[in-house]
């Protein structure tokens, strides 16, 4: 395949790709991406959609190429059979996703520190979701009540903590912010009527807390050396900014002892040094 080719096949790859785990395509968007004339993304457009007819749906309101449900349920065979370049870790890594509390964090946020699988028709309608400021009505399964249950959610960020992804938003049913696991929505409906809330409402994801981390004292001095060495570059302990809202997935991810004296070694061998002063964001009322 000629050079010219090969990086036209790409420019596909990378079209519905974006298109899947955002659930459209526009020429504005494209031509961030891509960094080409809107003429030739015009063309790119018109030559994506006649090699994949079946994909994309044309919304006049907001002159964007909407995925379809066949091309959704296309999609979930292919990933499932292992087809890296439809995968979530392929999207983030070309669309201009920036790691959590860096300037110009947008509306998919990737905590800094992939186990469960993404349903790109849910990722993307969140997401479509955040951007336009709809509401969202869910069936939401949870380990209190597993079976599928309504919530109506105002969300305003997807955010990826440890293993899984969450959608961060307010419940109406709760009256306050929570975290819902995608894995654990069961249906997904955006709904018309305009969200009310928005991420400036909601605390404990705006408060930064700073978290001290050290070597777990029931080591012994010489493996509080090895610790220090490996993870805090030979200092005594290493703070963490987190969000107030994030700060629990953190604990679980590095596996951080909060009670020293019940929470030993071997199975920890880190600490969290001022629980006192984050205790509020760890055991939320």
């Amino acid at each position: 395949m000629s050079l010219p080719n090969l990086l036209e096949k790409n420019r596909y790859r990378v079209m519905r790709r974006m298109a899947l785990w955002e659930g459209r395509l526009s020429r504005g968007r494209l031509i961030d991406v891509l960094g080409l004339s809107g003429i030739r993304v015009s063309q790119l457009l018109r030559e994506v959609r006649e090699e994949t007819p079946d994909w994309f749906e044309w919304d006049s309101k907001s002159k964007s190429y909407f995925v379809t449900p066949a091309a959704y349920r296309k999609a979930q065979v292919d990933l499932k059979a292992g087809k890296a370049d439809l995968s979530l870790a392929a999207y983030l890594a070309e669309a201009d996703i920036h790691a959590d509390l860096a300037p110009g964090a947008g509306p998919v946020t990737v905590a800094p520190w992939d186990f469960s699988r993404v349903n790109p028709s849910t990722f993307s309608r969140i997401r479509l979701a955040i951007e336009q400021g709809m509401r969202l009505r869910l069936e939401y399964r949870s380990m209190r009540t597993p079976e599928p249950h309504s919530r109506t959610v105002e969300s305003h960020s997807l955010v990826q903590a440890g293993r899984r992804w969450h959608m961060r938003g307010y419940c109406l049913e709760t009256g306050d912010f929570r975290d819902f696991v995608l894995g654990r929505i069961a249906k997904l409906t955006m709904l018309d009527q305009k969200a009310e809330s928005t991420a400036a409402g909601d605390a404990n994801w705006n408060t930064v807390v700073k978290v001290r981390i050290q070597a777990h004292p029931k080591l012994t001095p010489s493996q509080q050396d090895l610790v220090r060495s490996e993870y805090f570059d030979g200092t005594a302990a290493r703070v963490l900014s987190c969000r107030g809202a994030l700060l629990p997935y953190l604990v679980q991810e590095l596996r951080l002892a909060l009670d020293a004296t019940k929470e030993l070694p071997p199975e920890y061998q880190l600490a969290v040094e001022n629980v006192e002063q984050v205790r509020k964001w760890l055991f939320p009322a």
